[in-house]
């Protein structure tokens, strides 16, 4: 269902369409502070991206652009825009929700650290979290150590809790040192940079001239940790927005990262976070049905 081709297809889409003429040249302000025209266009094709129905996707498009105003955060709107589906299409809205589910993993990055062990598991490595590993001259701890047919990944995972969050140049230099010396005593380790969000020009550009592998969220382009996530539907559990942040940090502790791990839980396993009976069958279902999307 496309909304942008210029053609009036019913009374409330002509509506519709004035909205989103309105809406053109509104200015919102994005997570780093910059601001940016506002496009139904950019919103249709994330909603499109997470597999959200077609009448979700109309009730969307017909509601947000009319509460945008000048200044309106992203924030801002990526709430209302699950006010909106969670009510609708509930497993739209968790797999909508993916980037702002990562941030809720924290505040500390040792939920993150197992989610990416998880991740990596999943694509055919060994993987141990908190490994200490000798070099040639001190002995490293490594976030996540992975291994695959001849292939080592010595993992620094850096986990910002927030939109704006970035990974400086200081970042990349020490991954690199580390990585020259666990590679000085066994040359078969490669040092590695994985993070949620992004890195910073100067340590995108240092990273790219020393050759070191990283992973940001959509760094290297359609390779990076979105995409990563998507293709085996590997979403954290924090996709599902409605679960307190204590009942959470309950999951993590107890190494549930993943939101296909909760299929395999049953009721009185899910009692026990202090779940009320009707977000316990709630959880279930749609848990399943996004597990469901991936078998």
């Amino acid at each position: 269902m496309t909304f942008f081709l210029g053609q009036a297809y019913t009374e409330s889409s002509m509506k519709f369409t004035k909205t989103l003429l309105y809406c053109k040249h509104m200015d919102i302000r994005k997570s780093d502070g910059t601001v940016q025209p506002f496009t139904g266009e950019k919103l249709e094709s994330a909603l499109t991206r997470a597999h959200v129905s077609a009448s979700a996707i109309s009730e969307v498009l017909s509601t947000i652009p009319r509460m945008i105003r000048p200044g309106t955060s992203t924030q801002q709107i990526h709430a209302r825009v699950m006010h909106v589906l969670e009510s609708i299409d509930p497993v739209g809205a968790a797999r909508f929700n993916l980037k702002h589910s990562m941030f809720q993993l924290g505040p500390s990055g040792f939920p993150f650290e197992h989610y990416l062990a998880r991740l990596l598991t999943a694509y055919g490595w060994e993987t141990e979290v908190g490994k200490m590993v000798l070099g040639k001259c001190v002995e490293h701890e490594v976030d996540v150590y992975a291994k695959r047919e001849g292939e080592i990944r010595a993992i620094e995972a850096k986990y910002r809790n927030t939109a704006g969050g970035r990974v400086e140049i200081k970042v990349a230099l020490y991954v690199h040192a580390r990585h020259l010396d666990l590679c000085a005593r066994d040359p078969s380790v490669e040092g590695a940079l994985f993070t949620n969000t992004q890195l910073t020009d100067t340590a995108r550009i240092y990273s790219e001239c020393v050759n070191m592998k990283v992973m940001a969220w959509n760094y290297p382009a359609n390779e990076g940790i979105a995409k990563f996530i998507e293709q085996k539907g590997l979403y954290p559990v924090t996709v599902f927005s409605r679960i307190p942040f204590h009942v959470i940090s309950k999951l993590t502790r107890d190494g549930i990262v993943l939101a296909n791990q909760l299929c395999e839980l049953n009721v009185s396993q899910l009692n026990k976070y202090g779940l009320r009976q009707e977000d316990i069958l709630n959880l279930q279902d749609n848990s399943r049905k996004l597990c469901a999307l991936h078998l």
